[in-house]
């Protein structure tokens, strides 16, 4: 556990580096590389980040992408987003992960009351740590709700000074399914469990959080329901087309970069391996070529599917979207991660013996892919069914589309 007065998010005093554009953020996440994974064996002893790497992106800006200009971000948006996420998770995987949702959760908390804004970014350098599977009753109470229970993988949640909780609100007397709601939670008011010790992803910290009869002002809670229609308080404050539009074209746009970018660190691995037998090569080395050159166009291609989402919805007024078009933003996310997932696979049984040492970044990268593609909203076989349901007319699971609930 880290003392709240020594964790970046207290102890940096000054304003991130705002980047002015997509070219200058990639630049700076590219320069970021060689010290992220210089750190990686610390960071996976840790089970967390360092305070050095998130003390770099925050002076770097780099989460602030998606954060308003009127509380000091860029307004990049989800392009950059996705971007900046793949180049930081090639070089240190869990870095990457934690990345990306930090720099999402700037565009949920841009969503909540203006007054609860100016609270949430009086600390310039604020972050974020979320939950979305929990445990416990949260019952309405005169100007709030109650919450004891737990959540559950809150990744990067040791360095934050806030996390989000999406929690299911049964309120007496209203029929139907339970309305599913935003909870705003100042990190002291939690008690984080260390329990992430895991195969993959080892450094992100995704540890178990338990609140105890917390209360949480309306102030600080927002509709998901407001939020998938573009009408969250936050779309009437802020004037940047992104803040209505829906969540899988911004929130979320970037779930399935982290695979992309593991699968990026792999293949360049990979490269260097064939580069150093490409002096002598025979039938073996031909195949793997061939192997290579069908993995590098998997990862291009899913690349290419997950920016043009992006690009078609992210600035597209939420009332304008079909459920049609959600669906399928939900479908490419996890179809994304699971062929970066399969295509590593692919190449990780041509590595061999060599490929099995501690010491080996295949190894570890494969671990990690794997892991970036196990989150339950990647998981390829419900989100197929709920796709073609979709595409039927038929009922789908709740929450599929973000659009109930």
């Amino acid at each position: 556990m880290i003392a709240v007065d020594e964790r970046p998010v207290y102890a940096l005093k000054t304003m991130p580096a705002v980047p002015a554009s997509y070219e200058e953020a990639i630049d700076r996440a590219r320069a970021l590389r060689p010290r992220l994974r210089e750190r990686v064996p610390e960071t996976e002893r840790l089970r967390r980040l360092p305070a050095e790497n998130v003390g770099d992106l925050l002076e770097n800006g780099l989460y602030g992408v998606m954060t308003p200009r009127r509380f000091g971000g860029s307004e990049l948006g989800s392009e950059t987003m996705i971007d900046v996420a793949i180049e930081l998770a090639s070089a240190c995987p869990s870095t990457g992960w934690v990345h990306m949702l930090w720099t999402a959760h700037m565009w949920l908390l841009a969503l909540f009351p203006p007054e609860t804004q100016e609270e949430l970014w009086s600390n310039p350098n604020t972050l974020a740590s979320s939950i979305v599977n929990s445990v416990g009753d949260v019952v309405p109470v005169d100007g709030g709700y109650r919450w004891t229970g737990r959540g559950f993988f809150s990744s990067g949640v040791d360095h934050c000074n806030w996390l989000t909780a999406a929690v299911p609100i049964k309120r007496e007397g209203v029929e139907g399914s339970p309305e599913r709601r935003w909870l705003l939670i100042p990190r002291e008011e939690i008690e984080i469990i260390d329990d992430w010790y895991t195969v993959g992803l080892k450094g992100t910290g995704s540890k178990t959080i338990v609140a105890n009869d917390v209360f949480i002002p309306e102030r600080r809670t927002v509709s998901n329901k407001d939020i998938e229609e573009g009408a969250a308080p936050g779309s009437q404050f802020h004037t940047h087309p992104m803040y209505s539009a829906i969540s899988s074209a911004n929130f979320t746009a970037a779930m399935a970069a982290p695979a992309i970018g593991v699968a990026r660190g792999f293949l360049c691995a990979y490269e260097e391996r064939l580069r150093s037998k490409s002096s002598a090569i025979d039938d073996g080395l031909t195949i793997n070529m061939a192997r290579y050159a069908n993995a590098v166009a998997q990862v291009d291609a899913v690349h290419a599917v997950t920016l043009q989402n992006a690009h078609r919805f992210a600035l597209v007024p939420a009332t304008d979207v079909s459920p049609q078009d959600r669906a399928k933003c939900r479908r490419d996310q996890a179809f994304t991660a699971q062929t970066a997932r399969k295509t590593i696979n692919t190449l990780y049984e041509e590595c061999g013996g060599s490929g099995l040492f501690d010491s080996s970044d295949f190894q570890r990268l494969w671990r990690d892919v794997n892991a970036a593609a196990a989150h339950h909203g990647l998981t390829w076989d419900w989100i197929a069914v709920a796709w073609t349901k979709s595409l039927l007319g038929l009922p789908t699971p709740p929450g599929f589309t973000f659009t109930r609930a």
